[in-house]
């Protein structure tokens, strides 16, 4: 079972426990005084919104371990965020992060595509 990019063994199942998926999304991690932001834009291409993410919640140390280990970006420095992802890291936040991230959460839940970029 992979996890945010992360691969848990086949026996647990689809129950991995969100405290085994942090402690991996935070080792060896750095997010301190990083900025994210994502862009939320249609199949087309169309900029719907610019969205920062609060630092020091799930979501922000899940974004920037995600924008570390994705490997192309484009000219602007964005990477695509693929759907699984982002609905992973949704759930988990939604849980720990609570009202912090909640409107975050519900964009991320939709079907348009995001960019991140960290700085």
């Amino acid at each position: 079972m992979f996890v945010c990019g992360y691969h848990f063994p086949a026996s647990e199942g689809n129950d991995v426990s969100f405290d085994k998926v942090i402690a991996k999304v935070e080792e060896g991690l750095d997010a301190a005084g990083k900025s994210v932001v994502l862009t939320s834009e249609t199949r087309e291409g169309a900029l719907l919104e610019e969205i920062t993410v609060a630092e020091g919640t799930f979501a922000h140390k899940a974004l920037v371990d995600y924008y570390n280990n994705a490997e192309v970006a484009d000219k602007d420095g964005f990477k695509m965020m693929y759907y699984t992802n982002k609905y992973q890291i949704s759930e988990i936040s939604k849980s720990v992060d609570g009202d912090a991230t909640k409107d975050l959460c519900k964009k991320l839940d939709d079907m348009n595509l995001y960019r991140i970029k960290v700085a």
